[in-house]
């Protein structure tokens, strides 16, 4: 079983998300309201995989998740970071965070604002900043899974390891889906396209399925796949990556 470990594939085909979304539209428990969510919580999560002998490598991956709802807001912080060492030779290295903030219009509709940064030269990105803005619609909402919809539009400035560099308005389209498998189990499917304004070839999907189970009331065992796929990646650079994580989950008591 591999951890934090990265790779290229050449196409990605999210058919994990087709089926949940199929799944929820047919599914008899919509009529059901979810309970209220507790008004603060967080999550930190670790993973290592080490190898010594005839061959030397190591894994290591940290990340972790703060949610606040205070009154009609919802503010989200998301940050993780990778890092790969094979015969002393560090082969991936990546750091990512995200800062949302949302206000809710009604029961299904929400303005957001949304700030990403992210960094991986060995994907050929030094720096990455994109701002986003737009609307959230809660498409499915019941006890057992839940759909959300995102539709914006920002600005994305990224600096190359080869250049030219990118710098230019950006439009989004997102899902996000969760579904409650057991009392232990949790299922989150998240897809998201970015589009460039200024060039209609280049554009971007990523593309989240994690599997979460509880082991206690505070630790749980969470498995992941993450595919990034870049259409018109640096020059020399492969259009994807992926990461597949088995890391333990460390959940803060929330507050209701």
């Amino acid at each position: 079983m591999e951890a934090w470990s990265l790779g290229a594939l050449e196409q990605e085909r999210p058919i994990g998300l087709a089926l949940a979304i199929l799944f929820a539209v047919s599914s008899t428990a919509l009529a059901q309201a979810p309970p209220p969510p507790p008004k603060h919580e967080a999550t930190a999560e670790a993973a290592f995989v080490g190898v010594t002998g005839n061959a030397s490598s190591s894994t290591f991956g940290l990340g972790g998740e703060i949610i606040a709802r205070p009154g009609h807001w919802l503010f989200r912080h998301k940050a993780a970071f990778i890092r790969n060492e094979a015969a002393d030779v560090v082969t991936a290295k990546s750091f990512s965070y995200s800062g949302r903030a949302e206000r809710a219009l009604n029961t299904r509709v929400s303005a957001f604002g949304e700030y990403a940064y992210f960094r991986d030269r060995f994907a050929g990105v030094d720096d990455r900043n994109s701002v986003l803005g737009g609307v959230s619609l809660k498409a499915v909402v019941s006890e057992r899974q839940t759909l959300g919809i995102d539709l914006g539009a920002g600005y994305l400035n990224e600096h190359r390891v080869i250049k030219p560099d990118v710098s230019n308005a950006v439009y989004t389209l997102g899902s996000a889906y969760a579904l409650k498998l057991s009392s232990t189990a949790d299922l989150r499917d998240d897809l998201s396209f970015l589009g460039s304004a200024k060039t209609a070839d280049d554009w971007r999907v990523a593309h989240t399925i994690a599997l979460t189970a509880r082991v206690t009331d505070v630790v749980s065992l969470k498995v992941s796949n993450i595919v990034r796929y870049v259409h018109l990646p640096p020059l020399g650079f492969k259009t994807t990556d992926t990461t597949t994580a088995v890391a333990l989950v460390a959940k803060f008591p929330a507050k209701k």
